[in-house]
């Protein structure tokens, strides 16, 4: 993965505007969205001019996802043969019942890459894999459906719109159980499968603190980026989900630590008054690639 990956940012489909402004902010991959930003009468017509988009537009080096329709609607697989001669970096898949599903999708465009002459697998998958209770439930199944998964990340209005739950957030802003359990359940998912953890959506948008905090507690769970809904966010995002000079510097203290330790024959040793061992040089290896790929270090 060379891009960061750290904001993820929503552009409307067919939004000839809003794509416009979108390629002047410092997002590391735009979404270009078929699902909930089009209406049902607007969906083929937002198709071609996505395709438009990804072939003529300059990104500019942010990467390029297309958010497909579940493939349930009749939509999804129109959705991929419309858009696939553009070459996105891959498809933003909602609503994920079951493991079934991703395979539905790889297996779509396994013959369309063929068709299109693009090298077999090229196209990645993100998947919003908590829209659905059963998609909740089968998180692990689905995060390891294919090879084509990027990252996996996690929504709750549809899931909060399918139980009928009254609210998500308590008085404070904090998550209540049922969102806060599919937060947790994507991080471990997502580490499970070896792929990148994305943060949901922060819709309280003036509230650049409270979307401030968010990123940080994502950061501690393992997070390594968010989707974005506004232009304002996105700096604050980039900023958290970059390790800091000071962590960088650190991290790479401790990892020549253990080299100079390792050849006294030791794996484990005081460092700055912490006992540390592997996973601690596991953690530090974490911290300077994400700092490689955000070209900090």
């Amino acid at each position: 993965m060379s891009s960061p990956r750290r904001s993820f940012h929503f552009v409307p489909g067919g939004n000839e505007k809003m794509i416009a402004k979108a390629l002047t902010l410092p997002a590391d991959a735009l979404i270009l969205d078929l699902e909930d930003a089009v209406i049902v009468e607007k969906k083929a017509q937002a198709r071609v001019i996505v395709l438009r988009w990804l072939q003529t537009l300059d990104f500019g080096g942010r990467e390029r996802w297309v958010r497909m329709n579940p493939t349930a609607t009749g939509f999804g697989e129109a959705d991929l043969e419309g858009t696939i001669a553009g070459r996105p970096d891959g498809y933003v898949v909602p609503k994920p019942r079951m493991a079934a599903d991703i395979r539905a999708v790889a297996s779509i465009l396994d013959r369309l890459e063929e068709q299109h002459g693009l090298p077999f697998g090229s196209t990645g998958l993100v998947l919003i894999a908590t829209e659905t209770p059963e998609g909740l439930l089968n998180i692990g199944a689905v995060a390891q459906a294919s090879p084509r998964i990027a990252a996996v990340s996690w929504g709750i209005e549809d899931l909060s719109a399918a139980m009928g739950l009254p609210r998500t957030r308590d008085a404070d802003g904090r998550y209540l159980d049922i969102p806060r359990y599919a937060r947790v359940m994507t991080a471990l998912a997502a580490a499970a499968a070896g792929v990148q953890a994305l943060d949901t959506v922060y819709t309280d948008i003036p509230n650049l603190e409270g979307l401030r905090r968010e990123c940080q507690e994502a950061v501690w769970m393992g997070f390594t980026g968010k989707i974005s809904i506004h232009p304002s966010q996105i700096p604050v995002i980039n900023e958290v989900f970059t390790p800091s000079k000071e962590d960088v510097q650190e991290a790479q203290e401790l990892i020549a630590a253990f080299e100079e330790h390792r050849r006294k024959g030791s794996g484990a040793f005081a460092f700055k008054g912490q006992m540390v061992d592997v996973p601690h040089l596991t953690g530090a290896r974490k911290i300077v690639e994400r700092a490689q790929r955000a070209g900090i270090l």
